[in-house]
This record gives C-alpha cells, structure tokens and sequence, in this order.
C-alpha cells in the first residue's frame, strides 16, 4: 500500500497582516500574563498569598529583602497600635466629658457662662540670662485678643455661691470630698478623696475606668475643717476637663497683657457638705520639677499643714520665689491654702513637671474683690538645673514683695 503523508497547514495569515507586516507594523497578537500556580493542584495564587510572600520574610529572600520587610512590619504594626490608642483616648475623653455633665446635673450646679474662647494656650516664656526680658520657647500661641480700640478687657468674673446637692453625689459615690469651680471656665466638677493618689487617675466618679479619672484630693486631707492646705489633682485634658483650665494661668508672653487669664479669673470656689461655698484668692503660679535627676525637686505635695509660723512662712517663701506672676494677695499665718496641681510638660513628657496654682480662702469678714491692677508678671521664677540648662537663665534671688507675708521679717 502507497504510504501517503499529510501536507503541512498552511499559516492562517490574512492578506491585512501580511500588508502591515511588509509595511513594518504589522504585531503578533499579545499572549495573557500566566499567573503564577501555587504547589497545590497548579492554582493561581490569590491576593492574601501574593500579600503574605510580599511582606513576610521568605526563605529565599536576599538578607536586606528580610531587614526590609521586617522594618516595614515592625511600621505597620506601630501604626495600627498608635492609632488604636488614639481612638481608644477619644472615646475615652468624650465618655470623660459626658459624665461630667451628669455630675453637673446630679448636682445640680449650673455650668453658667464660659469665656475660655476668649484665652490661647499660654506660650512657654523664660528669662533671657541676666535680664528680664522674655524668651519664647518652642511652643508657640496666638496672643489673647485684642483690638485697636484700647486695650484687653480684664474685668473679673463675679462669682455666684455654690449651691451642691451633696446627698445626691455621696449616694451616688460616698469618696466625694467637695465641689470646685472657677466661674467662665470648664472647671466646674466633682471633688472626691480616694485610698491612695493611684485610684482616681483612671476611675471617673461612676466608678467606671476612665483615661480623664475625677478630681481628687490628697490622701492626708481631713476634710474636717481643720486642713491647713486642701492639695488637688486633676488631669490636664486636651478637650478641657478637669484640670486643663488651670493650664491657662501659665503667663501669654506673646499677649500685651501675658496674665489676663488671672486677671479675670483671680478666684476659686470650693464647696464642702458641711462648710458651704468658700472662695479662695489665687496668690501663685510654679512650675515644679518632680525628678531628682533634673535638679531641686519642689516638695509641694508634702504640706497640708504646719508644724508653726515658720514653717508656714518658709512654706509661701518657697513658692513665692517660684512663682510666674505676683498677685496683691497678701498672707499670713493661719490663712487655709488651695492647692491645684496638673502635669504640664514643656521640657518633654520625659521630664516629669507640674503646674501648680496656689490660692488662699477668703478670711471672715473679708471681700473676695482682688485688685487685678496690681498684679505682675515674674520673669525670673526660680526654676530647676535641667530648665536653665535646657532654655538658659538663672535664679537672681526673691524680687517680690515679702511685706505680702504678714509676721515675716526676713
């Protein structure tokens, strides 16, 4: 039998193709990308496999591929807990504001009228060496406004006395102690006294964890009557509860008038179950190291009370040298102290510091009027090692007037 073969196919070849071609621009037709087949049954490989080969070391990975993507991961990872954080603070923050409206309520205590708007942030001044001249530091704010009509307007709020529902609050939390305000501001809040100065940092009134905590007072405070200085703490919050209104006293050097938050806000009102409202004159403001590695510490938080007159009045020296601005206020013997601290860090989170305000409760018989006029702005506070080293400067020596301290004859 004859073996017959098959002819070869000719090229399906239109005459179109083979006229671009002679012109060169005929193109073959582009083949598909073929994926990639994993090791199972040649399956493409799916989007988190190529994610996992991508970020995740491999073992054929060169070494500076793995470093590469185990910086990147270490980032991500950083990333999504600073964010956690943040949003765990928010939430936090605003579940700290509504419950300090409900204590308001609870209360029964008017928020009345706030002017904060009226007041920046204060910038952070010091000394220029051997002057008294200002120097801003890093932090900046705009200056508190003011018009080309005349000056700032300083006038001081007037205070209305205050008027708690005690059994409403200690039914609701027996640890409450008082009730403090300074009118126009944020601060309008609850005072309670825990087992140590640990448990009302991140617990709110409710008893619920909170990141703003309450308001509480030293561990040493009788709340008899009898205190010779009430020592409070409070957060200083970036939405402006607790203690952040007390931040506001820090001198505006970039202002025409650096204290017009003290002068329109020169008092304090504390209320107690058994004492009524009280009203304390604001005296000093100090910003206080709390690190021996940093230089003196001030021991502020070690007297709620005196052992005579002396230490009393060595007591308001101490402050008074360290104190941003001088008042009209004057002191003596027996007068009972407020003290309101709150953590201020304009060294860096790493130095411990506080803000601290000082006022004295008005004495029988006396008008809680201040003469705002009169007070001054100090530009040679005593400060501590690592601030002067830090932002330069010294400490000249006391310039303020010691015959404010009634029965010192220093």
């Amino acid at each position: 039998m004859a073996n017959y073969m098959e002819k070869p196919k000719k090229k399906n070849t239109s005459s179109r193709d083979i006229a671009l071609d002679k012109m060169g621009l005929y193109e073959a037709p582009s083949k598909k990308p073929v994926q990639k087949q994993d090791k199972i049954k040649g399956r493409p490989k799916n989007i988190f496999v190529r994610f996992a080969e991508a970020a995740f070391p491999q073992k054929n990975d060169s070494n500076a591929e793995k470093i590469r993507k185990i910086v990147l991961l270490v980032a991500i990872v950083v990333f999504a807990v600073t964010i956690g954080i943040l949003l765990f603070q928010l939430v936090g923050i605003d579940d700290g504001t509504k419950i300090t409206e409900s204590n308001q309520i609870l209360a029964g205590v008017d928020n009345g009228t706030i002017d904060m708007d009226d007041f920046e942030d204060p910038t952070v001044v010091t000394p220029i060496p051997g002057t008294s001249a200002p120097v801003s530091d890093t932090v900046t704010s705009e200056p508190v406004e003011e018009t080309e009509e005349g000056p700032i307007n300083v006038t001081p709020v007037v205070n209305t006395p205050l008027n708690v529902n005690f059994d409403a609050l200690l039914a609701e939390n027996p640890d409450t102690r008082g009730w403090i305000k300074i009118t126009g501001t944020y601060l309008n809040d609850v005072v309670v006294q825990g087992k140590d100065h640990e448990e009302y940092l991140t617990k709110a009134f409710d008893g619920s964890e909170s990141i703003s905590g309450t308001i509480f007072s030293h561990k040493k405070n009788k709340w008899d009557g009898t205190d010779e200085n009430i020592i409070l703490f409070g957060h200083n919050m970036m939405n402006g509860d607790r203690f952040a209104s007390v931040r506001y006293y820090i001198p505006n050097d970039a202002s025409r008038e650096p204290i017009a938050f003290y002068k329109v806000h020169p008092t304090i009102m504390l209320a107690t179950p058994d004492g009524g409202s009280e009203t304390y004159k604001i005296f000093a403001g100090v910003l206080a190291n709390t690190q021996e590695q940093y230089g003196e510490v001030f021991k502020y938080i070690n007297k709620t009370s005196f052992k005579n007159q002396d230490d009393f009045n060595n007591f308001i020296i101490s402050v008074m040298d360290r104190s941003w601005f001088y008042t009209d206020v004057d002191l003596q013997y027996g007068d009972q102290l407020l003290t309101l601290s709150t953590c201020y860090w304009p060294l860096g989170e790493e130095v411990d510091t506080r803000w601290v305000l000082f006022a004295r409760k008005v004495r029988p018989g006396e008008s809680e009027y201040v003469d705002t006029s009169l007070a001054t702005r100090n530009y040679g506070a005593k400060l501590f090692d690592y601030y002067y080293s830090m932002i330069g400067g010294q400490w000249y020596g006391s310039k303020w007037d010691t015959s404010k301290l009634k029965g010192y004859n220093g």
